[in-house]
């Protein structure tokens, strides 16, 4: 394979070709990588990386020498955690001592008396995040390293990490950090205050909000820290301390079989998961949640589907400028070198963050999740659509393209720093299409997003939202976006129609504004062969390059549209690609009436014709409430206004209830779903206003996924119920009681049964 790896060997892994020599082959390269600077610092605690153009942040030499060094650490444990491990790695015919190395960096990084001391930890101190990886290296290590200190050597380095305690957190995952010291402390004997930990785990706890999903705070900032914080420090309390408080950790246990159970659903067949929020620069980082659980037993019992996706994504991102090429340290960005999408407390050793994805090297070689073949992603199965309402999502797979989509209802920080709009505030991501984060003129672009402006240079972009929800194939958001410094009302909505999206809007302004909506950003290495189409009578623009194209169209109330080209002028605006533009549809002139507008968006890696995919579709509007057809005379409506229908036919149902949101008929009889809908006349009655999705089957079964439940007009003659496993099991029925309990048992606000007249 080249690249400093191993040759690719697919007798074990047929869809990577990695093994676990590739695995420690980027431990040993990064480990190189830090030793080359080593030379030039003097101690491993001191490693400063070159400039990445932020300047360590802010940060001194002693913090950015004691992130360079707490990241590798931690990688470094996870090495020597496992017995069958050698005690060196060798780069190009260099010897890497990891266990040197981590006892050299533990003992001058903590003494104050030695040059490369660390400093005292502070509050709100970014020291305090690097002590808990630091913990858990001592804690892995501790049979090579630890315990082969002396009594003296020990309680320095202890001393060092207990001044966590007492220290102010922010009111997110950094009320682990200070737990994770202690945790290890009480594990090696030491004191530590064990109420203030279990008040920090029980904080964590709090920011649950279902489906295997945690808020990172207080509000709706759902992003990928679910499997690097809460899947990683999180489960690592719960794997070697959770005895201490075993009803928190059964809790804690039950939300992440839960998430992992869907978690694989997020990775496309290129290797890449679904990219979304801050921290994205971590790359692999979020794969310790899945090697964590595999050791937990929360993981699903799949080691063949957890290597096959853990290794995929290790190689995606090796593929794409993971390391220096001369220096071998890791780089700053997402593919490559680019700092400049990142948030700008980076530092330039903040990247080494990822190798705690490199958890599985912990495992013993003779573990299922290296003996067992490669198994097919969820994605590589079969067509997918995962809804997930606790935190609003909606995940889509497509079997044909490997690409997934996430629809992003409702995450959002309040803060316009680092890109954040962007990274939270899109209304759909995908797998193979980076989106665009860096700011124009103080904004974001309209990438899977309307987006408003009043001069046609400053946009708004969604921040928090108001309101939202998910069902399935749906999702709907309520927010502002700020314009000339006044807050501009937006209600959308995202249908999926197998792979596009129907993107619709009702916006209601308080001074003239002109909307703009854009496909998925198309970000590419080179601009050269980018191949671009318009057809202004039929509405669509449409882009392909780099085995990748994207398509917009106008169906209501967009008036002009624009050729594919990089926003504003600007083409270094992605997230991961060096260049980037989309075709965009918008509105002539700006206006301060309310009205309703609708584009659709394809975005696929593969090119395909537009004249056919974008065709077909109809979308009309009274008063907020959207009516669409599609291609294959499927039917949705959608209430956006306040005022919700109460009955209304459609595709020949008649749906019903106070407050249905949204309504869909299949073509030909085949189901039907909803939100808000409390019966489906002849067919079925919900105990509440539901979220559901019922769907006839060739083989005479129905399923039925809900949230609510259901009273059949003509009752089945057996009902199943499918568990976290995938498995269907017997079900007495499909009661509001059964409901209920399906949903405490698998930790899922939806419920799916199977029924057979």
């Amino acid at each position: 394979m080249g690249d400093h790896l191993p040759p690719l060997d697919f007798s074990n892994a047929a869809y990577t070709g990695w093994t676990r020599a590739h695995w420690a082959a980027l431990l040993a390269r990064a480990t190189y990588g830090f030793a080359r600077q080593l030379n030039r610092a003097g101690s491993p605690a001191r490693v400063l990386f070159p400039d990445d153009g932020f300047a360590g942040a802010g940060h001194s030499d002693a913090v950015n020498g004691l992130e360079s060094f707490a990241r590798l650490a931690l990688a470094w444990g996870l090495w020597l955690y496992q017995p069958a491990n050698p005690a060196r790695l060798s780069f190009q015919g260099y010897d890497l001592n990891l266990a040197y190395l981590l006892q050299q960096g533990l003992l001058q990084g903590t003494n104050p008396a030695s040059r490369y001391y660390w400093g005292d930890i502070g509050h709100l101190d970014q020291r305090l995040v690097e002590c808990a990886c630091l913990s858990i290296a001592v804690w892995l290590s501790r049979a090579q390293v630890f315990d082969q200190l002396t009594a003296a050597q020990q309680t320095q380095i202890v001393a060092w990490l207990a001044q966590a305690d007492g220290k102010g957190a922010y009111p997110d995952n950094w009320v682990m950090f200070p737990a994770v010291s202690q945790v290890v402390r009480l594990r090696l004997g030491q004191a530590a205050p064990e109420a203030d930990l279990r008040r920090r785990l029980e904080a964590m706890a709090a920011f649950y909000r279902g489906d295997g999903w945690y808020a990172d705070g207080r509000g709706d900032e759902y992003d990928l820290y679910n499997a690097w914080m809460f899947g990683g420090h999180y489960l690592f309390w719960a794997w070697m301390d959770g005895d201490r408080f075993p009803d928190l950790r059964d809790e804690v246990l039950a939300r992440a079989r839960s998430f992992l159970a869907a978690f694989p659903h997020f990775f496309g067949a290129n290797g890449s998961y679904v990219g979304w929020g801050r921290s994205l620069g971590s790359r692999f980082g979020a794969l310790i949640a899945v090697a964590l659980g595999h050791v937990l037993g929360v993981a699903p019992a799949n080691p063949g589907l957890l290597r096959r996706l853990s290794s995929g994504n290790l190689r995606y991102y090796a593929e794409r400028g993971l390391f220096h090429p001369s220096e071998h340290y890791l780089t700053q960005g997402v593919h490559g070198h680019n700092p400049l999408p990142l948030e700008s407390y980076v530092s330039p050793g903040s990247p080494g963050s990822a190798l705690a994805g490199l958890f599985a090297l912990a495992l013993d070689p003779a573990d299922p999740f290296w003996t067992a073949p490669e198994a097919p992603l969820p994605v590589e199965r079969e067509d997918f659509e995962l809804a997930l309402p606790a935190p609003g999502f909606v995940v889509s797979g497509r079997r044909a393209t490997g690409q997934v989509t996430l629809l992003n209802s409702r995450a959002g920080v309040a803060s316009t720093a680092n890109g954040y709009p962007a990274k939270y505030g899109k209304l759909a991501y995908h797998t193979h299409f980076p989106f665009n984060a860096v700011s124009v003129h103080g904004g974001h672009g309209p990438d899977m997003l309307p987006a408003l402006t009043a001069d046609g240079a400053h946009f708004g972009h969604r921040t928090l939202t108001r309101r939202g929800g998910a069902a399935p194939g749906y999702i709907w958001s309520e927010f502002d976006e700020e314009v000339n410094g006044e807050p501009q009302a937006v209600r959308a909505a995202v249908l999926l129609w197998r792979d596009a999206q129907i993107v619709l809007a009702v916006i209601e302004p308080t001074l003239p504004v002109a909307a703009y909506y854009a496909s998925a950003a198309l970000g590419v290495e080179r601009p050269a062969g980018l191949v671009r189409r318009s057809d202004p009578a039929a509405g669509w623009e449409y882009a392909e390059g780099e085995d990748r194209a994207v398509g917009v169209a106008r169906l209501l109330g967009y008036d002009a549209q624009q050729a594919s080209a990089p926003f504003l002028g600007r083409s270094t605006l992605n997230m991961a690609y060096p260049y980037s533009e989309h075709p965009l549809v918008y509105e002539t002139r700006p206006r301060l009436a309310p009205r309703a507008l609708a584009a659709l968006s394809l975005a696929r890696p593969q090119s395909f014709d537009p004249a056919r995919e974008l065709a077909g579709f109809s979308v009309t509007a009274d008063r907020g409430v959207f009516a669409i057809t599609c291609p294959d005379e499927e039917q949705m409506l959608l209430a956006q206004d306040p005022t919700l229908p109460m009955r209304f036919t459609l595709g020949g149902l008649t749906f019903e209830g106070a407050a249905v949101r949204y309504a869909r008929a299949l073509p030909e009889g085949r189901g039907c779903a909803g939100l808000g809908v409390e019966a489906v006349a002849g067919l079925v009655t919900f105990a509440a206003p539901a979220t559901f999705a019922l769907e006839h089957h060739a083989d005479g079964a129905t399923t039925l996924l809900t949230n609510a439940g259901a009273r059949f007009a003509t009752p089945p003659a057996s009902v199943e119920v499918r568990s976290l496993t995938r498995d269907w099991q017997p079900a007495p029925d499909t009661s509001a009681a059964s409901v209920r309990a399906w949903q405490a048992a698998t930790e899922r606000t939806l419920v799916e049964f199977r029924l057979r007249a």
